[in-house]
């Protein structure tokens, strides 16, 4: 796989958001870019695989993230939900 750079985004931020936060610099970045992965994986501009690969974390680690936030990384209407469901009884016949 190709390794495309990296761009450097700058993100202004008052100080008294980060002291208020308790955050250093490093922590906000991250938290940021970690925002900002979650969301385009919410849009779907990106699966969970290249999230966790844009976090350098495990496609588990990712999942596991998104549950402790609250966003279900299943998101199936229940029509595709009874689909899956009468898949997964007929391979058990």
């Amino acid at each position: 796989m190709v390794h495309a750079p990296d761009v450097v985004v700058e993100v202004k931020l008052p100080q008294a958001l980060l002291v208020g936060a308790g955050l250093t610099r490093q922590e906000a970045s991250d938290a940021l870019l970690r925002s900002y992965v979650i969301s385009l994986y919410r849009r779907d501009k990106i699966s969970s695989g290249k999230a966790a690969q844009l976090l350098g974390i495990h496609r588990l680690v990712f999942i596991r993230i998104l549950a402790e936030e609250g966003i279900p990384y299943l998101d199936y209407t229940s029509a595709e939900f009874e689909r899956e469901v009468e898949a997964l009884q007929s391979w058990r016949q």
